[in-house]
């Protein structure tokens, strides 16, 4: 009876957790989302596309890719019993109309120079919002990370579970405060720093020593110019003093 009661604990343990690999026919399926709707746990597949989620019988789990269709599956009794369980997902496939070239010559170098197509941009196709300046990489994919389209919409879930949102928080406040940095470098100009006795070399190290310290947010948005540079004044001062003690 003991020997039973242990295999059914190890069986139970076994079958508490669904192990698998997510497969396609061309693209890579490696930071694939996978969440376990009935439990609201999640986790991305690794660079083999293999995965592990806490699961039992017949909780729904939705595998989702931006290059992929949406794929949602019942677990049952085998799957988590089948160390080889696979997930084949679908790829999305964008059609271009076709596109019909006469006249051609057999020359690529002289057909292309030939051909002429039209300069298509925002402005000539009349979109809304044209005249707005796009945003930087890591914010488009934060609003990626907190958007998403359904009744429930899993994008927003999904990355609030695995941390992703959080992490793309913090690369975005720190891109704008090393853009604040640039800028105010820019205002000054490197000769200010060096008649402060700071090389050129060591510009970008005072700037984050300023930037780790409350001065910095009057530092980013102050217009008043006078007023910056007697606050870095004051700062490389004891930036200076500083690095002759951590010399010593």
């Amino acid at each position: 009876m003991l020997c039973s009661l242990c295999l059914y604990g190890v069986r139970s343990q076994a079958q508490d957790r669904l192990r698998g690999a997510v497969s396609s026919l061309s693209s890579e399926t490696s930071a694939i989302h996978v969440l376990n709707t009935s439990r609201h746990k999640a986790t991305i597949t690794d660079a083999n596309g293999r995965f592990e989620i806490p699961a039992s019988e017949g909780d729904s789990v939705v595998f989702s890719g931006v290059q992929f269709y949406r794929e949602t599956i019942v677990v049952t009794a085998d799957m988590l019993t089948n160390p080889d369980f696979t997930v084949y997902l679908r790829e999305k496939v964008t059609e271009l109309d076709e596109v019909v070239l006469r006249n051609l010559t057999g020359n690529l170098t002289t057909d292309m120079r030939r051909i002429k197509t039209d300069s298509v941009t925002s402005f000539s196709l009349g979109l809304p919002n044209a005249h707005k300046v796009p945003l930087p990489k890591t914010e488009r994919k934060l609003l990626e990370a907190t958007t998403g389209g359904g009744f429930i919409p899993l994008n927003p879930v999904i990355n609030a579970i695995t941390g992703r949102t959080k992490r793309l928080k913090k690369y975005v406040r720190l891109e704008r405060e090393n853009k604040a940095m640039e800028e105010i470098r820019q205002r000054v100009g490197d000769h200010f720093f060096d008649e402060m006795g700071i090389p050129e070399v060591h510009i970008s190290d005072f700037l984050f020593y300023c930037q780790a310290r409350p001065v910095f947010g009057y530092l980013k948005d102050n217009p008043d110019i006078m007023a910056v540079t007697d606050s870095l004044r004051i700062y490389a001062e004891k930036y200076l003093e500083d690095q002759e003690a951590d010399a010593d």
